[in-house]
């Protein structure tokens, strides 16, 4: 390890080896970001497109029975419209799309944040600790998003096991 400087006031310098390895790192995240930022923006972009193509039910339903799908499917297709358009199995799809798309855009930013303060560390010197700390710091924003996500996930489905267990031990549909 670099030794510290003489000042009192500087910051810890890691050293030429240190360097290396966060450097590749910071490289590596920061096309790992970009990555999940195009493929976020771009499921976000195909989740818009689809609501928008969805908004035609009529337009849905004649273009599957010009494709060729069997009358008994077309009958659920068309059930499936009935409950309006926010209850459209397409809509919801599109909207879980969307907010797909902008977990994985968030992510990738993040990403990329904590990639610019590990190149930060290698790029400069005397300020290698508040770099570590920003790095650290968007890591911090990116795993506290998946970790609700995740805590949010797992209420959901306790809720929704519940729901199930309710309508099967009282009979119901």
């Amino acid at each position: 390890m670099a030794a510290s400087p003489t000042d009192s006031t500087s910051e810890y310098e890691f050293g030429d080896a240190q360097n290396q390895l966060i450097g590749s790192l910071a490289r590596k995240m920061a096309l790992v970001g970009l990555v999940m930022v195009f493929f976020g923006l771009l499921q976000i972009f195909n989740g818009v497109a689809s609501l928008f193509m969805s908004r035609n039910p009529d337009r849905i339903v004649a273009a599957a029975q010009k494709g060729g799908m069997p009358a008994e499917q077309l009958d659920l297709l068309k059930k499936a419209f009935e409950g309006g358009f926010w209850s459209s199995p397409i809509t919801l799809s599109a909207v879980a799309f969307i907010v797909g798309g902008l977990f994985l855009f968030l992510l990738g930013l993040w990403t990329r944040q904590a990639a610019m303060g590990f190149a930060g560390i290698v790029l400069t010197k005397g300020k290698d600790i508040s770099r570590l700390m920003d790095a650290l710091g968007a890591m911090y924003r990116k795993y506290s998003m998946i970790y609700s996500f995740l805590l949010a996930a797992a209420i959901i489905s306790l809720v929704t096991f519940g729901i199930s267990l309710w309508h099967s031990w009282r009979g119901g549909s």
